[in-house]
């Protein structure tokens, strides 16, 4: 309730929120990748591909007021950020190949999950901003495109689940391993 109450007397807004959300998501992924990463060449990608991140959240929403609707344009710069990490990530991952069976490292499993979550959700946030202009006019707003934009999300809602079982049946799988003589 107090933050309920908080966010009203800020006058923050769901879009609003969803607007951080972009920009804290960027940047904690990114340190996330950045302590993970070993050369500074790698690190260097990371820093530039967060600083797009931040510029674009300042120009979205500071210097242009932000926009009444869901930022899928931004959601899909962030997508496409965290997936070029992911891929620096693989990249090093497979090229320092060590004794530790992939199977047991968590590392793997967690970034495989974020893999999942943000390809599918680039596809999302890439056909939600065609999908919302060619419906919101109001002569095409019907029940049947409201459940067209329900079924968008409700796609994204699953692979946030997949992803998140994947993270938690990958942790649980390492223990139980780890377990056994």
């Amino acid at each position: 309730m107090a933050k309920a109450s908080f966010l009203t007397r800020a006058n923050i807004t769901n879009i609003g929120i969803y607007d951080f959300m972009f920009l804290l998501t960027s940047l904690c992924i990114g340190a996330y990748f950045y302590l993970t990463l070993s050369t500074f060449r790698k690190k260097a990608i990371i820093i530039a591909i967060c600083i797009i991140h931040t510029v674009y959240y300042i120009l979205n929403n500071i210097v242009l007021k932000g926009s009444p609707l869901f930022d899928s344009t931004g959601y899909v710069i962030l997508s496409i950020g965290i997936v070029i990490m992911i891929f620096i990530f693989m990249h090093q991952t497979l090229t320092n190949v060590s004794d530790e069976s992939l199977w047991f490292n968590f590392e793997f499993w967690f970034v495989s999950s974020l893999m999942i979550y943000f390809l599918g959700s680039f596809v999302i946030f890439l056909s939600f901003n065609y999908l919302t202009r060619k419906i919101l006019p109001a002569e095409l707003y019907s029940l049947n495109n409201r459940d067209l934009l329900t079924a968008v999300w409700g796609v994204h809602n699953v692979l946030l689940f997949l992803s998140s079982l994947l993270t938690l049946g990958s942790s649980i799988w390492i223990s139980f391993r780890k377990k056994l003589p």
